[in-house]
């Protein structure tokens, strides 16, 4: 399952993870982001290893949303060795996820 994770210890978890981050930014209203979560939690147990994915509740993290110009939900940002290097907006298909994934990591 994707972790939630928040302002105190999105640097810990995130920035300082020295692999590839996945980050939902996601609210408890967004159909969208409610279709995400099963995906998050098959990618979160294939990638248990390699990838951290994590999610943040955008509506209780205002200075975290503001930091990485979040504007819409959900809103995915791929870090590796602590930074960004990937962003996409919307609801993704599992496979394309996974490709992103792939391809970053």
């Amino acid at each position: 399952m994707a972790q939630r994770i928040g302002n105190d210890d999105f640097a810990e978890k995130v920035l300082k993870f020295s692999g590839l981050s996945v980050v939902e930014f996601y609210t408890d209203t967004c159909v969208p982001c409610k279709r995400m979560s099963p995906i998050l939690s098959e990618l979160s147990e294939q990638y248990s290893d390699e990838v951290f994915i994590a999610k943040v509740n955008a509506a209780y993290e205002p200075d975290l949303c503001e930091k990485y110009d979040i504007a819409a939900t959900p809103t995915f940002l791929l870090f590796k060795n602590g930074g960004e290097v990937g962003r996409f907006i919307g609801a993704q298909k599992k496979e394309e996820l996974k490709r992103l994934i792939d391809e970053n990591k």
